[in-house]
């Protein structure tokens, strides 16, 4: 659970996520440098930096605590980096997204608008199917005319709760984001949630194109191994209003 000594801004969105796949590569930390925003630093696990393709399920929206009536339920697959932002003499574990992808036109807007978050709108489709023997398997897609993009698991090894130093809690145990609104200006907003369980996926298949998803810089991803691949439950989420750091 994220943890803060300053006051709690308002709640913006209250959801759950759930069915998260997590699929991390390890990167040049030179290679992320000039996307770090101002106000943070890049973060990194075992001296290792890391970038995560990340897909799960929203349901059960709420916005400002409004049901956003036609899209409660939708998907959404996003490409993130880690940072550590301070303020005030606080240290925070924090997430960076490259690009944000969702079904919906109206919540890509939104984003873009309230926090300065690159999301885009496409034709997604996702599948989730549970069997007796309590595996799973997992699905998510991004459909174009020209294109289909997939990450998908095989979920067989039951969750645990990491041990605070493995790659698993690193990498989700981040509770803000940080998005540039410009040269200068970073908006930080937080994320609430509990510690999630993880299972780890040994059977997965990641058919993505990331040149044309993400661009040019990001097509050596799609000939990389990840170094780890898990999947979590998810829980209810709490995201907080943004603020624009005073820097």
């Amino acid at each position: 659970m994220s943890e803060s000594n300053t006051r709690k801004r308002p709640v913006f969105l209250r959801a759950k996520w759930n069915h998260l796949l997590f699929a991390n590569y390890e990167v040049d930390p030179n290679f992320l440098s000039s996307y770090v925003p101002n106000g943070t630093s890049l973060d990194s696990w075992n001296s290792s930096t890391f970038l995560s393709l990340v897909a799960f399920r929203f349901s059960n929206t709420r916005v400002l605590g409004i049901p956003t009536f036609g899209w409660r339920n939708f998907d959404e697959i996003n490409l993130r980096f880690y940072v550590r932002g301070a303020e005030d003499q606080e240290s925070k574990n924090g997430v960076v997204f490259i690009k944000e992808i969702v079904p919906s036109w109206l919540v890509s807007t939104i984003a873009r608008l309230l926090y300065g978050e690159n999301y885009q709108n496409k034709n997604m489709h996702s599948s989730i199917e549970s069997r007796p023997d309590s595996s799973k398997i997992i699905s998510y897609e991004i459909k174009e005319s020209d294109l289909s993009n997939k990450i998908s698991a095989f979920v067989t090894n039951p969750e645990k709760v990491p041990t605070p130093d493995s790659l698993e809690a690193y990498i989700t145990e981040h509770y803000w984001g940080f998005a540039s609104r410009n040269s200068k200006n970073t908006v930080e907003y937080e994320v609430e949630h509990p510690q999630w369980a993880v299972s780890k996926v040994d059977d997965y298949s990641i058919t993505f194109d990331f040149e044309k998803i993400y661009g040019t810089r990001y097509s050596f991803l799609s000939g990389q191994k990840p170094q780890s691949v898990f999947y979590c439950e998810g829980s209810e989420i709490i995201v907080r209003m943004g603020k624009t750091l005073n820097l």
